[in-house]
């Protein structure tokens, strides 16, 4: 690993350097803080810096380039510390708080390397989606200006939430690394943003709620973090022990736990099955898709809800900030609205539908922590009045990004199948037990007349419990129609939402048990889930592989599979990323979605006239576009037709054509002396891998 470990400091450098530029704004949001927020200056760095070049490239004003980026971020820097130059000083600030950032430092260096030290195990780019989202990096490093290219659907811009991506090109961009090594730093990097950051929300709620009473206990606020930074980043749920049990019980004909049963229907155990429970166990047409981040870092595609955890934690945080605060929002917040309207942008751009979670969230801590300080009347129209002008500002801010992107949506159907509710429970229950003793705790007191001891702290963790709950209710009640066939109806519509869900609640469970500490059986009850939480990471850290063998360190880089299973396309990669400039479209054969086809287009960002079919059939909103394409690729392979060829290529500007094995295996008619009779020159050969130049 030590050969990987310059890239992993030049990373972790660039991070730390962009949030450092932003301590100023950090500070100032997250004042109320022990720590003012330290740990969100990486993040505000990141997205506010990546939205300033987005906002700047779509305007055509700045290209996209290395020396552009850095300019934006120290411009951004410098404008900051002069603006809060009577409040902040960064000699100040460290001279304060220098222990706190070294120890958040050390410990954001440590699981990022650990992980790092995991995905080496299994470094591939390949599976599941990541052809697509390094596919979408790798386009956006050959752009000059934004929108970028859809390396699947050459001549069209990418239509997708992949702010995300682009946040992890520009560190891509600032650190001059290679993005087959990039991509794994971004998901050992984001495991210990997430980790850290999920701490900081939690361990700053208790030291609020401590704070208040004017008794700060460190070791409670820590140990409630730490509590929610490990649900949340790495703990699992209750299936491992449903489905071993089960297992154990079909094996023996009874449950017996002998050590030998229990090891033998634990070897069964498969940790997918986690995140594919509901319409698969037992099978029926109703599948489901009901992840948590723990096996989005595992299986490690970079995909929006994934990209986005920083960033929801960190309008977490502010809701944290600006609700504890004990006081009536008597008069409209520009201080609310405008931050919270620019995180819901950004969280819109990144994965959609966080948007409507988190400002969901943001109307019910609203009602809650405002209801007793406001008349009815007024607190309804104060909501709305805010809710209003954060849609209002939502709207600008997203128009840069909007304005090249059409939504995939359907509409709204009722559900008309539902889940049962042990499954529920074995997906949940975890989190119930460790949670809904704060609502049963909240209405003892109602219903007592005892609200003086309720506080804004424990109303900010009731809306968190509350929405989680709605959250998991919503999918039993509606979903959001999308091109996925019948039987997977419920399936993203319940994705989106329970994964949101699973953190909440994470970081809710942090703060009950401080707030429950002293009932000794709910301490039990939460060491119990607790520990049957963290099962999970056993079978699926070990369990995760790719083409590598014997399982061991393998170093970062992600493109051995190619090297060992396609030598002839990974040298030719190797000679386009070297010599072709700029974003010409190169066709290569159409593919199946989740298959190694789209190789070039997914490792060099050059574009080919059709990629994946179906994920560009859910992109384009119908098949027609997709499936003409396809068609029009098939005759340009293997056509005898010269002149039909020859307006193919025409029509979709094809400055290059890539004939490799996959173009053999997908068009068994394919003749290459065409090309040559078309005037194109061999420019690449490698094996039985061409490259072929139109003129």
């Amino acid at each position: 690993m030590i050969a990987d470990l310059p890239f992993i400091l030049v990373w972790w450098l660039v991070i730390t350097a962009l949030g450092w530029l932003f301590l100023p704004l950090t500070t100032h949001l997250f004042n109320r803080f022990f720590d003012k927020g330290y740990i969100f200056s990486k993040t505000l760095g990141l997205f506010i810096v990546t939205y300033l070049t987005f906002v700047l490239g779509v305007f055509k004003l700045v290209p996209f380039t290395n020396l552009s980026v850095l300019a934006i971020a120290l411009i951004a820097g410098v404008v900051l510390y002069r603006h809060f130059q009577k409040q902040f000083s960064l000699f100040d600030y460290f001279s304060k708080h220098w222990r706190l950032v070294v120890i958040y430092e050390l410990v954001f260096i440590a699981i990022f390397v650990g992980w790092a030290y995991v995905r080496g195990h299994a470094p591939d780019i390949e599976s599941l989606e990541k052809f697509m989202d390094w596919g979408f990096i790798n386009s956006m490093l050959r752009t000059q200006y934004f929108p970028p290219q859809d390396m699947w659907y050459a001549g069209e811009s990418i239509n997708y939430y992949y702010f995300g991506h682009l946040v992890f090109a520009l560190l891509t961009k600032l650190t001059s690394l290679d993005s087959a090594i990039t991509y794994n730093l971004a998901i050992a990097s984001l495991s210990a943003l997430v980790f850290t950051s999920a701490f900081s929300v939690t361990a700053n709620l208790v030291y609020l709620a401590q704070a208040a009473l004017k008794k700060v206990h460190w070791g409670g606020v820590v140990v409630a973090g730490l509590v929610s930074a490990v649900l949340l980043t790495f703990g699992g749920n209750l299936h491992p022990i449903y489905k071993i049990a089960k297992i154990n019980i079909e094996q023996n004909q009874k449950l017996v736990l002998t050590p030998e049963a229990v090891s033998k229907s634990a070897a069964s155990y498969w940790y997918p099955d986690a995140t594919r429970f509901i319409g698969f166990d037992p099978d029926v047409k109703d599948k489901t898709i009901h992840e948590f981040p723990l096996y989005s870092l595992v299986v490690s595609d970079l995909h929006g809800h994934l990209n986005n955890i920083p960033l929801v934690l960190t309008i977490i945080a502010f809701l944290i900030v600006f609700f504890t605060r004990g006081l009536p929002l008597t008069t409209f917040r520009l201080d609310l609205v405008v931050p919270l309207s620019f995180f819901l942008a950004l969280a819109y751009m990144t994965n959609a539908w966080d948007f409507a979670v988190y400002g969901m969230l943001f109307g019910i801590t609203f009602l809650l922590t405002q209801a007793r300080h406001l008349p009815f009347l007024k607190l309804i129209t104060s909501v709305l009045s805010h809710g209003l002008s954060i849609i209002v500002l939502w709207y600008l801010f997203t128009l840069p990004f909007s304005l090249h992107f059409k939504p995939m949506a359907e509409g709204i159907r009722l559900s008309d199948v539902h889940t049962p509710f042990y499954q529920l429970f074995v997906l949940y229950g975890g989190f119930w037990l460790l949670c809904f003793p704060l609502v049963l705790w909240v209405l003892k007191k109602i219903i007592k007349r005892t609200t003086v001891q309720i506080n804004d702290f424990d109303l900010m963790a009731l809306a968190l419990v509350v929405t989680a709950t709605i959250l998991i209710i919503i999918p039993e009640l509606m979903y959001i129609k999308d091109i996925y066939i019948f039987e997977h109806r419920r399936a993203n519509t319940m994705f989106k939402l329970v994964y949101q869900a699973f953190m909440i609640y994470s970081l809710s469970a942090g703060y009950v048990l401080y707030r429950l500490r002293s009932y000794y059986l709910y301490r039990f009850l939460f060491v119990l889930i607790l520990v049957l939480h963290m099962i999970y990471p056993y079978f699926a850290i070990r369990a995760y592989s790719d083409h590598h063998t014997p399982r061991k360190y393998w170093g970062l880089y992600g493109l051995d599979f190619l090297k060992d299973q396609y030598p002839d396309n990974y040298q030719a990669i190797l000679w386009i990323n070297e010599n072709i400039k700029g974003q010409p479209v190169m066709l290569e054969a159409v593919g199946d979605s989740y298959t190694q086809f789209n190789q070039i287009s997914m490792a060099t960002g050059l574009p080919t006239v059709e990629g994946w079919l179906v994920h560009e059939w859910l992109w384009r909103g119908g098949f027609d576009g997709p499936g003409a394409r396809q068609t029009d690729v098939q005759k340009i392979f293997e056509s005898t037709d010269l002149d039909t060829t020859r307006s193919l290529i025409s029509q979709y500007r094809v400055k290059y054509i890539f004939v490799g094995p996959k173009e053999k295996e997908k068009y068994p008619a394919l003749n290459t002396q065409k090309f040559i009779d078309l005037g194109s020159k061999l420019v690449f050969q490698s094996g039985e891998t061409s490259i072929y130049q139109l003129p």
